[in-house]
């Protein structure tokens, strides 16, 4: 017996990952002013901010690693809950709602 299945829920997975990986790099610009202003840093110490989430590629093979230790849909969800938390802990420091001293920003 043929059965056919949906490759949706596997490419609606993908596309929500997707969107997780990119949208703290590409929307910096939202929420730079609040850490600028609340910060009270320099144009050049925020740059130095926005670069550090480019050298998150220097982990980019642990993902890989998950997903071949553990398989696609653990390695997804994994992904998927650790992006929560750290926009969510974004959020919170640019609102100061997780109190976070300059020093520890930028040195």
């Amino acid at each position: 017996m043929i059965t056919s299945s949906s490759n949706i829920p596997i490419l609606v997975s993908a596309f929500l990952a997707s969107l997780t990986t990119g949208g703290t790099t590409y929307a910096f610009g939202i929420y730079s002013a609040t850490l600028k202003y609340s910060l009270h840093l320099t144009q050049a110490e925020l740059d130095t901010i926005s670069s550090a989430l480019f050298c998150a590629g220097l982990a980019s093979f642990l993902p890989g690693f998950v997903v071949d230790r553990l398989g696609g849909k653990l390695g997804i969800i994994a992904g998927g809950m650790a992006g929560c938390i750290v926009h969510i802990a974004y959020w919170a420091v640019a609102r100061q709602i997780i109190p976070m001293s300059r020093a520890m920003l930028v040195p």
